[in-house]
């Protein structure tokens, strides 16, 4: 198969030729089939994505507030930071770094936000400059359908696969986000560089573009499951141990409003810790199984911390950063990996996983 050039100046390029209508690809791989697509806006990039965009020193980013929430991206000695105040009006930004290219996506509607390795998600074609993803104006349960300008398939930001189009059934290969607040952000990393406001698009950044949707539970579109267990606009962080058969776990954010704290839990068979903090708006989760095997249990050290605002420490005396890396102890070097994981609202989590488990003490 052959795929026409995308040019990002043009509106909406045209779709590769059609192949044969009974296959499979061409159906939607979600609970519903295509009844269960909306259209939010109409065509390809009727939400431009941002193209490799530059970036500011924290400095200069004085149009930022202290409890705006932004999505940090460590990756190959690079530090940078994208405030979810462009992202409301964007939610997708390409860029080329050193070496992987990735995408940062953000739906205002879940509240979710999920960083793509494109080439490793299989989109390893030798134009580069269709390495990249778009707003395909679809929706499913209010989340953001990106497409992918290398075959122009469909994928699910949440689901963390492709759900339509030649590359159907091909999962996201995602790379950690943390989410913070920038308050939080600017003691991290104080060296990051943040996105620049000044993205070539007339945006009124300073304004939430969906009102007041982010506190009032009402919702956009339709959604197949309305779980009133939680609040529909409660965020949590979830878990996922099975993109295809649609198991998660979630972690409310109010279990570590006391504190740092590190949980210790496991999933479908996996141990897992989940160490947040309320007040830095923190929460990440690694897998406790180690590259020999052994399994760790964590406690949480907010002295002296090597990353602000905590370090891990495990039951054999190591630390670790919150980037999961052992910085003190026999493991010095080693890494923990990460979680398939992201916050999301409630309503999000109950709809896209069924009866999703909520831990509780």
């Amino acid at each position: 198969l052959t795929f026409p050039s995308y040019n990002p100046n043009q509106d909406a390029p045209p779709p590769p030729p059609s192949t044969n209508p009974n296959d499979v690809k061409t159906k939607w791989d979600v609970t519903g089939g295509g009844g269960a697509i909306i259209t939010g806006c109409l065509g390809l990039d009727c939400i431009p994505s941002l193209q490799n965009p530059s970036f500011i020193t924290l400095e200069e980013a004085n149009f930022l507030n202290e409890d705006d929430i932004i999505y940090g991206l460590v990756l190959e000695n690079e530090v940078r930071a994208y405030p979810m105040r462009i992202l409301d009006w964007h939610e997708i930004v390409n860029e080329l770094f050193v070496s992987p290219r990735i995408a940062i996506t953000y739906c205002p509607l879940t509240g979710s936000g999920v960083g793509i390795n494109i080439v490793e998600s299989g989109l390893n074609f030798q134009d580069t400059d269709l390495h990249s993803f778009g707003v395909s104006g679809f929706l499913y349960n209010n989340n953001l359908i990106p497409y992918d300008r290398t075959t122009f398939s469909n994928w699910s930001q949440m689901l963390l696969r492709c759900v339509n189009g030649i590359a159907r059934g091909t999962p996201m290969v995602t790379v950690p986000l943390i989410e913070t607040s920038w308050k939080t952000w600017k003691k991290m990393f104080p060296n990051s560089k943040i996105l620049s406001n000044n993205t070539g698009f007339d945006r009124p950044y300073h304004i939430f573009p969906y009102g007041n949707y982010k506190t009032d539970p009402f919702l956009l579109f339709p959604i197949q499951i309305d779980d009133p267990r939680l609040p529909r606009k409660e965020r949590v962080h979830g878990i996922i141990t099975d993109r295809y058969n649609l198991k998660a776990k979630t972690y409310r954010f109010t279990l570590f409003e006391n504190g740092a704290r590190a949980i210790n839990d496991d999933i479908d068979g996996e141990p897992v810790v989940i160490a947040g903090m309320k007040t830095a708006d923190l929460y990440l989760s690694y897998s406790r199984r180690t590259a020999d095997g052994t399994i760790l249990t964590f406690d949480i050290k907010t002295e002296a911390p090597h990353i602000y605002p905590f370090d891990l420490v495990d039951n054999e005396g190591n630390v670790w950063n919150l980037l999961g890396q052992a910085v003190a102890g026999t493991r010095t070097g080693e890494q923990l990996t990460p979680t398939t994981s992201y916050n999301a609202y409630w309503f999000a989590w109950g709809t896209f996983f069924p009866d999703v488990a909520i831990y509780s003490e």
